[in-house]
């Protein structure tokens, strides 16, 4: 697991106008807790944690205030701009090295699916697994060799190898990814007569046909 040092100044202002302030700044704001510390306000720059959002990642991290502190963190949390994309907000949370954490971790298939060659659609339903492990041992994702997966068959949960040391905790019986059979074509000539059933121009009731009409007329005649 990577391990990164990074600085933080510790906030006295909160709320609204100080957090878009510190954007106008470059700057974000975000929050430290857990491990019944005492959770400390925080403004940082972006640019040092944006490209690190999803690696879970452990950051050495000094907060400068009337006095620097030094704490090991993870990121817990973090919000986006639903429009730019860019980082607003982000969450940290204080962990021990000895203490074992929970954290999600990405999922990643190998291979190429045996029923995906005999024309089935591949879906993955889940893209990361809940995990337990010591800091020092959280894999940076998990491998799934889906190969020999065939059609109407699926891997879940209790698929997944780990390394020692970690403990997944996400039900075993989900399903991560399954081969389902394509979506059968229709040919042109049912689509004629799917065509034709849903345009065929309904019978009214009480309307008389051209002929009983043309019959109607002459009896008038006589």
């Amino acid at each position: 697991m990577e391990r990164h040092s990074i600085e933080a100044d510790i906030r006295t202002e909160t709320g609204k106008g100080a957090a878009r302030r510190l954007r106008r700044e470059g700057r974000i704001p975000g929050v430290v807790y857990g491990r019944e510390k005492k959770p400390e306000s925080i403004a940082i720059d972006p640019g040092l944690i944006s490209k690190l959002m999803h690696s879970n990642s452990i950051f050495d991290l000094t907060l400068k205030g009337d006095e620097e502190k030094e704490e090991v963190v993870i990121i817990k949390d973090y919000q986006k701009d639903v429009i730019k994309g860019t980082l607003t907000h982000v969450d940290f949370q204080f962990i021990s090295m000895d203490e074992k954490i929970s954290v999600s971790v990405p999922l990643r298939l190998l291979g190429t699916a045996a029923g995906v060659h005999e024309g089935g659609v591949l879906q993955q339903l889940m893209r990361e697994v809940d995990i337990e492990a010591l800091p020092t041992n959280i894999p940076s994702e998990i491998e799934l060799d889906i190969s020999e997966l065939e059609m109407a068959n699926s891997l879940s949960v209790a698929d997944l190898e780990t390394p020692e040391g970690v403990e997944i905790t996400t039900d075993s019986n989900e399903v991560i990814v399954t081969v389902v059979p394509p979506t059968e074509e229709i040919t042109e000539e049912e689509e004629e007569d799917i065509f034709a059933d849903e345009f065929e121009e309904p019978e009214v009731i009480g309307e008389e046909s051209d002929e009983e009409e043309e019959e109607d007329f002459e009896r008038e005649e006589e």
